[in-house]
C-alpha cells in the first residue's frame, strides 16, 4: 500500500511541475497592461519574411489606431525554452497574448488578421 501511495505522490509532483513550466512560459509572454496585446511569431530556423513582418507591423499600427497597444516578438521554438513542448506551437504559428494569457492562436497570418479585425470592431 505504501508503495502505491509513494508512486502516486511522485506522479502528482511530476505532473504538477510540468503544468507549472507551461504556465510560467505563458506568464512570461503575457502583457502587463489590461488592454495590451503581445503578438508572438514562433519559428524553427529562420525568422519570418519581410512581407510577413510588415503584415504584423501593419496589425500593430491598426491596433494602435484603435487605442489598443501591441508589441511583436519573434521566438525560436527550441532556443532557451522548448516552446513546442511547453505551448504546443509549430513553425510559423502566431500566438497573441493579453494580460490573462493566450487570446488568439493562428497558423495563418490572414486568419489572425480576421481575428484582430473582430477584436477592434464594437
Amino acid at each position: 500500500m505504501r508503495k502505491w501511495l509513494g508512486t502516486l505522490f511522485v506522479f502528482l509532483i511530476v505532473a504538477g511541475c510540468g503544468a507549472g513550466s507551461s504556465q510560467r512560459a505563458i506568464q512570461e509572454l503575457t502583457s502587463t497592461m489590461e488592454h495590451e496585446l503581445h503578438i508572438v511569431y514562433f519559428y524553427e530556423q529562420e525568422r519570418p519574411t519581410e512581407k510577413l513582418e510588415a503584415q504584423l507591423t501593419g496589425m500593430k499600427v491598426f491596433l494602435a489606431r484603435k487605442n489598443i497597444p501591441a508589441s511583436i516578438s519573434y521566438r525560436k521554438i527550441k532556443a532557451d525554452k522548448d516552446y513546442e513542448e511547453l505551448l504546443g506551437v509549430k513553425d510559423g504559428q502566431i500566438l497573441v497574448f493579453d494580460y490573462k494569457g493566450i487570446r488568439f492562436n493562428a497558423r495563418n497570418i490572414h486568419v489572425l488578421e480576421g481575428m484582430i479585425l473582430q477584436l477592434s470592431n464594437p
